[in-house]
């Protein structure tokens, strides 16, 4: 798949989010759940590949990759990506991680940033994708932020 089908499939997925899950969005539900049913709507569309939600390996051991630590020198750290499409087992086929946030969560999108970057470099990943869902009471769908990575 190349970057545009990636992009359509990525918008495709969410509106069906938005359209099919409308009241877990306004309920303000986990991360954990939305990405269980965003992975569900992506799983209609790879058939190539796996759609996983935290899914911790590389191979058959833990998911590291190299992050700044607190005081600026590197560190390994595990790491638990919200969603990945891939063919478990190899590295041949890493095709899309992604993080995802909620409006309501107030925690700045940096290290989310970062540590996409990094499981794209590190673990060969050919896109990375942030979203920020809009969720919580009286939420507009407009306020979706995508940043490919």
């Amino acid at each position: 798949m190349n970057e545009q089908a990636i992009n359509a499939t990525m918008l495709a997925a969410v509106a069906t989010l938005q359209q099919e899950e409308a009241l877990i969005l306004a309920f303000d539900v986990g991360e954990r759940t939305i990405c269980t049913c965003l992975a569900a709507i992506l799983k209609r569309t790879f058939n190539d590949h796996s759609v996983h939600v935290e899914y911790n390996r590389h191979g058959v051991y833990p998911k590291e990759i190299e992050l700044p630590g607190a005081d600026g020198a590197p560190t390994m750290a595990r790491v638990f990506p919200d969603i990945i499409v891939h063919q478990p087992g190899h590295d041949d086929a890493n095709l899309l991680v992604i993080e995802v946030k909620k409006t309501t969560n107030p925690v700045n999108d940096d290290l989310d940033l970062a540590k996409l970057n990094q499981i794209k470099q590190q673990i060969g990943y050919e896109f990375a994708v942030f979203l920020r869902l809009p969720s919580g009471p009286g939420a507009d769908p407009a306020d979706l932020r995508i940043i490919w990575v």
